[in-house]
């Protein structure tokens, strides 16, 4: 993978993501089959579990025109793991109101095997 930042802005614009169908290839352009999802609260396996918990995050945060989110051009990674941080930003005002970063590590086709995400505010 030649562009680590790239990875991460095609990474946040599934989360997005209006159109159903394009979020759903985008999910299977980015994550292997058997991929498993992590955060504090919840772990998501399989493409179908990633896009109802893609599309639950979108529901709540962007779709009502609240948030969107953004990656912050950081990304870094070796052995086939990547990690970046992001910004939950509000539209109106563009401040941030939520970071975090997510530790990714890639199957031998680069596609995501699993997904570690941390929220830090």
């Amino acid at each position: 993978m030649n562009d680590l930042n790239d990875f991460a802005r095609r990474y946040i614009a599934v989360w997005n993501e209006p159109d159903a169908d394009l979020r759903l290839k985008a999910i299977t352009e980015l994550f292997a089959p058997d991929a498993a999802h992590y955060t504090p609260s919840q772990e998501v396996h399989g493409h179908a579990e990633l896009e109802v918990r893609i599309t639950t995050a979108y529901e709540k945060w962007v779709r009502p025109e609240v948030y969107v989110f953004r990656a912050v051009p950081n990304a870094n990674g070796h052995h086939n793991t990547v990690r970046f941080n992001w910004e939950m930003v509000t539209q109106a005002s563009g401040e941030v109101d939520s970071v975090g970063f997510d530790f990714i590590v890639l199957n031998e086709e680069g596609l995501i095997k699993s997904d570690h995400q941390f929220i830090d505010g």
